[in-house]
């Protein structure tokens, strides 16, 4: 009979026979929350030059080796991206058709030789997004499309529901104009639509509105790393119709709009008087007072409120071009004027600059 004395002796030794044969969880977890940041190696960095807008992915730390290459995995699709320069760390530039894909995709992972880094939405626009487009990532929604409604509209299957999408800041026109060349569009625009979207799989970005006043989920559109509302204006299958408050793309789309024009492609292959999109109200030779836009504040920035760069050139043809603070060359470009808005460039006499 074991007297209650020798059981309370025997209690430790009982706890640490008993620990020695658990198994060893505890070596195989993962680390809490936070305690990844002590652990010395490589730190991930993701920024812009402030005077080219180059977007960049930065390995840091001294335990960082520079990688010749790095591997960029987003939605399926893989780019390897040599190295640049060394500078506080091994620094790689991504073409800006990388970057802009990776800020549409779901999912974008970073591979290095020794690891594999998840790169979140939410770190690529707050580092990459640009003013017009702000620095929070917008919602993203997957499904597979059923229906082609018209050229403009689609039902989309998003698993748990199936949605009316309208595409947002365009408006595409039925015209049954036989097209004249192969880069212009013709014929029925429900079918231009369908020949995009048909049977695919896309990513819908929403942006402030969600719906219209008919219930339609409103959605740039993606297919691959393509934007179908910006394919249709640059067709000339659409003219551009933003309505506040979503105008993310808007720039991108009067752009767009501007060389269908000047190209006389899809509904604008006829036309025979001004290419100054519909969108845009015409000034003839405004006064002094009348003028838009402010002088800039310096000799290579605008204020914020008028983040729009004139240049004028006299000796090129147009002789005034504006640039938006996307376009590659804007952190390059002096401005003579600065506008609040591409409405007051153009009627300012200014055109889009080509990059």
């Amino acid at each position: 009979m074991i007297r209650p004395v020798q059981l309370i002796l025997a209690l430790p030794l009982l706890l640490v026979a008993a620990l020695a044969l658990a198994p060893a969880r505890v070596a195989m977890a993962q680390p809490a929350a936070g305690a990844e940041r002590s652990v010395p190696g490589p730190r991930i960095v993701l920024g812009s030059d402030p005077k080219t807008g180059q977007r960049y992915i930065q390995i840091a730390g001294q335990n960082a080796p520079p990688y010749p290459t790095i591997d960029l995995l987003c939605d399926g699709k893989r780019w390897t991206v040599a190295l640049a320069r060394r500078e506080g760390g091994s620094i790689y530039e991504p073409p800006r058709s990388v970057t802009e894909a990776m800020l549409t995709a779901v999912d974008c992972r970073m591979f290095l030789p020794d690891r594999e880094v998840a790169l979140a939405r939410g770190q690529l626009w707050a580092a990459w997004a640009n003013q017009t487009r702000g620095s929070e990532a917008p919602p993203i929604l997957v499904g597979q499309v059923l229906d082609i409604v018209d050229g403009n509209t689609i039902r989309v299957n998003l698993g748990d529901r199936v949605e009316t999408v309208r595409y947002i800041g365009i408006n595409a026109k039925q015209t049954m104009q036989a097209p004249k060349s192969p880069s212009q569009s013709g014929g029925d625009i429900t079918d231009v639509n369908r020949q995009l979207v048909a049977r695919q799989q896309v990513r819908l970005e929403l942006d402030a509105q969600e719906r219209d006043r008919e219930g339609r989920l409103l959605a740039y559109v993606f297919v691959a790393d393509g934007m179908v509302n910006a394919e249709l204006v640059r067709r000339g299958s659409a003219e551009v119709m933003t309505i506040q408050p979503n105008v993310r793309y808007r720039d991108l789309f009067i752009t767009l709009e501007q060389e269908a024009r000047d190209d006389r492609r899809g509904l604008w292959a006829n036309q025979s008087g001004p290419t100054t999109p519909t969108s845009v109200a015409q000034v003839n030779t405004p006064g002094p007072k009348e003028r838009p836009g402010v002088p800039p504040e310096s000799a290579w920035a605008c204020p914020a409120a008028h983040p729009v760069k004139g240049n004028v050139n006299t000796f090129s043809s147009p002789r005034c071009i504006y640039h938006v603070p996307e376009n590659e060359l804007y952190g390059a470009t002096k401005p003579d004027r600065c506008y609040a808005t591409v409405d007051d460039a153009r009627s300012d006499g200014c055109q889009a600059a080509r990059r």
